[in-house]
């Protein structure tokens, strides 16, 4: 996210920047930006970083703990492949609940290999359906990914 922010403020900069002519050398040029963000030079669609991207495949999206009793802790392994031809690095994982703890593979995950996400839920004070989120941080385009899980959780018996 804040890659994508940097980014982004780095081309306002650019976009705002004054231009002089005088002094200036006539074979450079700012590429312009069309009202897409696309660059109408030779890279366009591609990322503003000159390091190549990444690719990532999950085996599921989204996983369902079914029924969970209150104060349980369960966790789910999603399995990450790399279908690209460049490493790819996992930067973050940043989940959307205090009550998720995020695991993942720290190495780059070379092309064609395997890594993982953990989520490990908490259901410690919580009842009912829960939906919860965890967004993976990539050298990938785009930059982030969004994985869910849900379960139902049944009170404790008192």
């Amino acid at each position: 996210m804040w890659r994508l922010v940097r980014i982004a403020l780095l081309g306002l900069g650019v976009a705002c920047a004054p231009v002089s002519k005088e002094g200036s050398d006539s074979s450079q040029s700012i590429p312009t930006t069309s009202a897409s963000g696309a660059s109408s030079g030779d890279t366009a669609g591609k990322p503003a970083s000159a390091e190549p991207t990444a690719q990532i495949r999950f085996d599921k999206m989204e996983h369902d703990f079914g029924r969970i009793r209150e104060g349980e802790k369960v966790s789910y392994r999603f399995k990450v492949t790399n279908p690209g031809t460049v490493p790819l690095r996992i930067i973050d994982v940043k989940p959307s609940c205090g009550c998720t703890a995020p695991a993942w593979t720290k190495e780059p995950i070379p092309p064609g290999g395997e890594g993982f996400v953990e989520v490990v839920f908490d259901s410690q004070g919580r009842s009912g359906e829960q939906m919860k989120t965890v967004t993976v941080f990539a050298n990938t385009d785009p930059p982030s990914h969004l994985l869910r899980f849900r379960g139902e959780v049944i009170p404790a018996k008192q």
